[in-house]
């Protein structure tokens, strides 16, 4: 596993990677981490059997942590974790690997350096969280997804609209938050199709015994989805998604506009705000949009740009607020530590810089980072971050 900022490491450095580890392991000594002034370099040794290494420029040692975790993770959703730890046949699981790789190569994207600031620069990705939209239509979604995912006598449904989950079933909500994650990203890099299933295993509910997930095309670029035992057949998952869904084209359709701003065009911004990041750490989700009227009035050198702005966000959410949300369980390990902040920790934390200025306010378990143009003061960025983060969560129809 590596990530360079500009070119692929050399076999030879990477094999001097796993020597070294090696070498420490036959000595009783653990090599974690090292780092270099520009370089953070990270082992990670799964189930005693597979050892990850990820290299990387500009990137913290936690955020490789979670790389490293999230990658196991694919790899047991793949292949499970009994094929995993079996040194039978190494070859024969390198091949059983390769539907994973469009995965991994996900990953490594969603932890992308560029310059000294840390970004997350394909499709709007930040690791570990799926997701989501909040249409004006999701409350209407929402029993239809139900009814379906009853038919197809499954738990766990989901609806995905342009990649972002809509709507899914409760007990969806309760998997862990890497399996929401993987589980939607497999079927946004598998593209469109119009039905098909997929062996599954889900790595922290069920690493050893596979689901089918099964992936109806409804309309455009959104798919009904479901996590299934043998039955039923594929021939009768299309017949009864055709029989569910065909009343519901047009609420469909009007669910989707509201791609990519991903939240309702009743929810006006404030003019001063560029963009928002809404994170749900205990439902392992996000939202991240730009404010598209926000450039109005202003001059293009002062305004950054839509896709800036989104980076921006990113890297004051892992750099910042992550660590404030996070920093009174630091000796915590996994989602536990994510999913109860302390009471005692920070409520909110800004940025200031020449062109721009970021807020984060946490509620609870709810974090929104907002980008603000330069001008707007900081007792009025308060304001509207509180306003905001009401808007969002408050109406129950959006079902965030």
């Amino acid at each position: 596993m590596k990530k360079a900022s500009s070119s692929l490491l050399p076999f030879s450095v990477v094999a001097s990677f796993n020597g070294v580890h090696m070498f420490g392991k036959s000595h009783s000594v653990v090599l974690r981490s090292t780092s270099t002034q520009e370089t953070v370099i990270l082992w990670k040794v799964r189930e005693d059997s597979v050892t990850l290494i990820a290299a990387a420029c500009g990137a913290s040692e936690m955020l490789l942590d979670q790389l490293l975790t999230s990658v196991f993770h694919a790899m047991v959703l793949a292949v499970g974790i009994n094929e995993l730890c079996s040194t039978r046949n190494a070859e024969r699981l390198k091949r059983e690997l390769r539907i994973c790789y469009p995965l991994v190569d996900h990953l490594l994207e969603c932890v992308e350096a560029t310059g000294t600031d840390l970004t997350a620069t394909c499709n709007n990705d930040i690791l570990g969280l799926v997701e989501v939209m909040l249409c004006p239509e999701n409350h209407l979604l929402q029993s239809l997804v139900d009814a379906w995912a009853e038919c197809m006598d499954s738990l766990y449904g989901f609806l995905l609209i342009r990649g972002c989950v809509a709507v899914a079933t409760s007990s969806w909500w309760q998997l862990d938050p890497e399996e929401k994650k993987l589980l939607a990203l497999l079927v946004s890099v598998k593209g469109t199709c119009k039905t098909c299933d997929i062996p599954v295993f889900l790595p922290c509910k069920s690493p050893a015994v596979p689901f089918r997930l099964i992936v109806c095309g409804l309309t455009g670029g959104i798919q009904i989805c479901a996590l299934c035992g043998p039955s039923p057949p594929l021939t009768e998952v299309e017949y009864v998604s055709i029989q569910c869904w065909k009343g519901a084209v047009d609420i469909l359709r009007a669910a989707e506009r509201c791609f990519p701003r991903n939240f309702p065009p009743c929810i006006q911004l404030d003019s001063g705000v560029l963009g928002i990041l809404l994170v749900d750490r205990q439902a392992g989700k996000f939202l991240l949009s730009r404010n598209q009227c926000a450039d109005a009035g202003k001059k293009e050198s002062q305004s950054p740009s839509g896709a800036h702005r989104l980076d921006v966000l990113r890297t004051f959410y892992h750099q910042v607020a992550d660590t404030f949300m996070n920093h009174s369980s630091d000796n915590s390990e996994g989602a536990a530590a994510c999913e109860q902040p302390s009471t005692s920790a920070a409520l909110e934390t800004y940025w200031c810089s020449e062109y721009h200025k970021c807020h984060a306010l946490r509620h609870g378990a709810t974090l929104l980072c907002v980008l603000y143009a330069s001008a707007v003061p900081i007792h009025t960025m308060r304001l509207i971050t509180q306003r905001t983060l009401k808007f969002l969560t408050a109406d129950k129809q959006l079902c965030w």
